[in-house]
This record gives structure tokens, sequence and C-alpha cells, in this order.
């Protein structure tokens, strides 16, 4: 049994190494920048679905394994009760062996018959000696046929548990397979939906480049005509031609016609020019002159202020000043009805002396 747990601990044991050793296979194939790749890699699922076949027989070499191993294990097992029974019958042998040279002994040794009459026995065959075990072989037994029936539930239920494994993984295959075939599917039809949206897109903006272009052109061709018509009307309209003497009256030469206007000759603009800023430097002294009343009259009202808070401070200080005497004397006015309260209070509580008692007795006159 000792041999037959460390050996599955050793299967168990490398099963896991493997494990690990193909996580850690699979984590540097994908940090591998170079073999690494967007998408679906059909080569690596291949090799995963092939490990995973590996794995699978391996694991099934694993289940023949400890299926042999279990049978050993119950071959074993009844080598030993067949040992046992074997031992039983031959102690039973001799037993019966000593009860017949018993029987042949006197009577005080063994019965005549070698039979035990229950209804002729005593109270003494009732007793029983320490040690004895009378159960020892039906649980014995008991206890062999239990392990029997765990090792069978356990063969079942391990079978059922890969049965059940193994259907779970051919449905993570089939259901992988199917599911890289649904992604390759909407794959293609994304990117074939994707090529017709680009193609209709360029189409559109083929045509779309084309109206922008012919509308350009139409719009450059329609702003040419229009400078051209105004430039040809601006220099051919009398109305809107330089020439000042066109406003001139031909019967009058003081005179001009408001109608026919084109400007001021450059004596008027100079004069128009002069008198603008003829306007502007009255502005400017008259801004100044109301700049510097404004400043005097504020210079004028800081030192009114000032004055008005020096007489202030003067009429407060005086105050002061008379508060001062008139607490002074009031304090020596208190002062000195205090000191007149105090002598009349002592005039009024003079004691009488021994001289007023002397004149009781005698005559005034």
């Amino acid at each position: 049994m000792v041999l037959l747990q460390e050996h599955r601990a050793n299967q168990e044991q490398a099963r896991l190494d493997a494990l690990r050793q193909r996580d850690s296979e699979r984590a540097q194939r994908f940090m591998n920048a170079k073999s690494r790749s967007i998408g679906i890699d059909k080569g690596a699922l291949d090799r995963q679905l092939e490990e995973k076949e590996r794995f699978r027989r391996a694991e099934e070499a694993e289940k023949r394994a400890d299926a042999e191993n279990l049978k050993a294990l119950v071959r074993c097992l009844d080598s030993c009760e067949a040992a046992a029974q074997e031992e039983k019958r031959r102690s039973l042998a001799e037993v019966k062996r000593t009860l017949d040279e018993q029987r042949k002994l006197p009577r005080n040794n063994a019965l005549k018959d070698g039979h035990v009459d229950l209804e002729g026995c005593g109270p003494a065959s009732l007793q029983r000696f320490s040690g004895e075990d009378h159960a020892h072989e039906a649980r014995k037994k008991a206890q062999q046929e239990q392990v029997k029936l765990w090792a069978a539930e356990y063969v079942v239920e391990k079978k059922r548990a890969l049965d059940a494994e193994r259907r779970q993984e051919e449905e993570y295959a089939h259901y992988v397979l199917e599911q890289d075939r649904i992604r390759s599917e909407l794959e293609e039809a994304s990117q074939r939906r994707r090529g017709e949206e680009a193609r209709r897109r360029q189409l559109e903006n083929l045509e779309n480049a084309r109206r922008a272009r012919v509308l350009k052109e139409q719009e450059l061709a329609a702003e040419n005509e229009a400078q051209r018509l105004q430039s040809h009307f601006l220099q051919t309209c009398p109305l809107l031609t330089e020439d000042t003497k066109l406003a001139t009256n031909a019967n009058a030469e003081h005179r001009y016609r408001p109608d026919h206007f084109k400007g001021f000759q450059r004596d008027q603009v100079r004069k128009v020019y002069q008198e603008n800023d003829a306007v502007l430097k009255e502005k400017r002294e008259l801004c100044d002159r109301q700049a510097n009343e404004e400043a005097e009259w504020a210079q004028y009202h800081a030192s009114v202020l000032d004055k008005m808070r020096d007489a202030e401070d003067a009429r407060q200080r005086m105050i002061d000043q008379e508060n001062l005497i008139q607490r002074q004397i009031l304090a020596q006015q208190k002062a000195d009805l205090e000191s007149r309260r105090e002598k009349m209070e002592a005039e009024r509580l003079q004691e009488i002396g021994p001289e007023f008692f002397t004149r009781f007795g005698q005559s005034c006159r």
C-alpha cells in the first residue's frame, strides 16, 4: 500500500510539473513579440489540442496503471484472504485434532462423544476467558468486504469522473473550434463589409470632389465676370469718376452742382484739416483747464479738511483740560466733605469726662 501511494504521488507530481512547464512555455510564447500575432493563432491552437490529446493519453495510461494497481491490490487482498482462510482451516483442523485426542482421554479430561450437550451443561460453561474474540473472523470478513466495496465504488466513481472530464474536454474542444469558425466567418464578413464601405465611400468622395471642383470653377468664373463688369462700370460711369471739375457750374465757376460733386480741392481739404486741428487744440486746452480747476478744488477741499481737523483736535483738547480741572475740583470738594463729616461725627460722640460729675450738688450761683 505504501509503495502504491508513493507511485500515485509521483504520478501526480509529474502531472503537475507537466502542467507548470506547459503554462510557462505558453506564457513565454505569448510574451515573445516576434512570434505573437494579433487575432487567432491557428498553430498555437493546434499545438494546444495536441498537448491536450497527449495529456489525455497520459491520463488514460495513468488510469490504466491505476486500474492495474487496483487489480493487483484486489489480488493481494484475495491472496491474503485465501491465506487467512487456509490458516483458519489449519487452526480448525488442529482444534479438531486436539478435540479428538482429548476425546480419547479419560472422562475428566474430555467428553466421551466429543459433542457438547447444552442441556446438560452447567453455569460453568458460560464463562469466557480473557483474550477471546469470537467475532474476529466475522469482523475481518466484513472489513474485507467493505474494502472491496470501497475499491469498487472508487473505481466506478473515478471512471465516471474521467468520463465526465473527457466529455467536458471534448465539448470544450468543440466549443473552441466552433468559436474559431464563427469568429473567422465574422471577421471575413466584417472585412468584406469594410471593403465595400471603403469602395462606396471612395466613389462618393470622388463624386463630391468633382461637384465641388465644378461649383468652384463656376463661382470663380462668376466672380471674375462680376469684377470685370464692376471695374468697367467704375471706369466708365461719369458719376463715379475722380474729375472734380465735373461739379463746377459752367455758368458760374464759384458755384457747384450737388448732383455732380466729386470731392474737395486740395486747399479745401487742407483747410478742413486745419479747422479740425484747431477744434482739437481748443478741446485739449479746455480739458487741461478743467483738470487744473479740479486739482485746485481738490487741494482747497483738502486744506479745509485739515483746518477743520485741527480745530476739532484743539476743541477736544480744551474739553479734556476743562474736564480734568472739574474732576480735580470735585475730588477736593469730596475730600473736604469727608473731613467735615468725620469731624461732626467725632464731636457728636465725644466722651463725658470726670469734671462733668463734680458739678453735681453745687449751686451755680
